[in-house]
């Protein structure tokens, strides 16, 4: 873990260093300012995520809420200025160097930054608007009659803590009820914080309830937090954990298989939480349909192995804003929404919330409800 957290830090500081010297050509004027400045703001950032983990000052304190909103914000904008930047600086050795010079130490760098600061403002505005309905239509051959017409809701990637407050989550909470599903899924990472520090904020949670039940599995943000206690606070929100386990629904005679496994982070933490898709599905083979619940969308591959229909994932948050959106899905085959391995299918939820910058433009968050009908 310590060796990770350097690895970390050290990747912050080279990249507030190179944002820096992409704003020091944005203000020739001033280059000297330009790179303190970017490199500053990356300091306080990594020392005010230090002082959030010591809870070095109250949860809901003015400070720390000003504080939080004020870095989110400026983060926001400072890694969509660095993606622009590089996006710049690739365009620029496309030119000639005639047209390079000229035009990359002057228009690109301040053109790249105006349009940071517009767009971390328009995502800021979608991020506190909070998330959207997506409706889902899964079509399955041969679905036993029992299970047409299945709603499930999939809430993913919340991170209550921070900038995610109370308000935000019962929001959310009302917008899935309203929805009336038979099935809620979540698929990890409910929270950034300890269980002691923003307990307040998720207690709106335990008014979720649906018919068949409310399901979930960790992400990798539980463990940075105790993933143990996070489990059993899902427990007492009236969750049902499936980490390398399974229930047994029935719907209309029909019976629905559901399982999950922890995120693959697990096992580094805890030796138990090492995902097990063998496990996990283990006595599904006699039901009509399998869901799994996994919240990385790496899984699939073992899901399609282990005889699954269905599988549920977040993790991705679809990059979260644009242009990071672009570039996601060098990283993940499967990076947002729908899509199919073999029988399995594969829904992958952008987040239902967003994770340090408040910053959604043009991914916005979402909740999913998923409906299953006959091909």
């Amino acid at each position: 873990m310590r060796t990770r957290l350097l690895v970390i830090l050290s990747v912050a500081a080279l990249l507030g260093l190179y944002a820096g010297m992409n704003a020091a050509q944005a203000f020739p004027a001033h280059p000297l300012a330009a790179l303190a400045g970017s490199v500053l703001f990356v300091a306080l950032f990594i020392g005010w995520q230090i002082a959030y983990r010591k809870a070095a000052l109250p949860e809901n304190s003015w400070a720390a809420r000003a504080i939080s909103w004020a870095t989110s914000i400026g983060m926001g904008a400072w890694a969509t200025f660095l993606i622009l930047s590089a996006m710049a600086a690739a365009a620029g050795f496309l030119l000639s160097p005639l047209l390079r010079g000229l035009v990359f130490s002057r228009v690109l760098p301040e053109a790249a930054l105006a349009v940071a600061v517009v767009l971390a403002f328009l995502g800021l505005g979608q991020a506190v608007r909070g998330p959207r309905v997506v409706e889902v239509p899964i079509a399955v051959p041969g679905l036993a009659p029992g299970l047409r017409g299945l709603r499930i809701a999939q809430i993913s990637d919340l991170h209550a803590g921070n900038t995610i407050e109370r308000g935000y989550v019962e929001s959310i909470v009302r917008r899935v009820q309203e929805l009336k599903p038979d099935l809620i899924a979540v698929t990890g990472d409910l929270a950034d914080g300890t269980v002691a520090q923003i307990v307040r904020r998720v207690e709106p949670l335990s008014r979720l309830h649906a018919p068949l039940g409310v399901y979930y599995v960790t992400g990798n943000h539980e463990y940075y937090w105790n993933a143990p206690e996070w489990v059993q606070k899902a427990r007492e929100l009236g969750f049902t954990p499936l980490l390398n386990a399974s229930r047994i629904l029935e719907r209309g005679g029909a019976r629905l298989f559901i399982a999950g496994v922890p995120d693959d982070f697990g096992g580094a933490f805890i030796p138990g939480h090492k995902p097990d898709m063998a496990k996990a599905a283990a006595g599904g083979e006699s039901c009509d349909f399998r869901i799994l619940l996994a919240h990385r969308p790496g899984a699939a591959l073992a899901a399609e192995r282990a005889g699954f229909d269905l599988q549920l994932s977040g993790h991705t948050h679809g990059g979260q804003f644009f242009p990071a959106s672009l570039f996601i899905g060098l990283f993940h085959r499967y990076a947002r929404g729908l899509a199919r391995r073999g029988r399995l299918q594969i829904y992958v939820n952008p987040g239902t919330g967003y994770w340090g910058p408040a910053h959604r433009f043009a991914v916005p968050a979402e909740i999913t409800l998923l409906t299953l009908s006959e091909a």
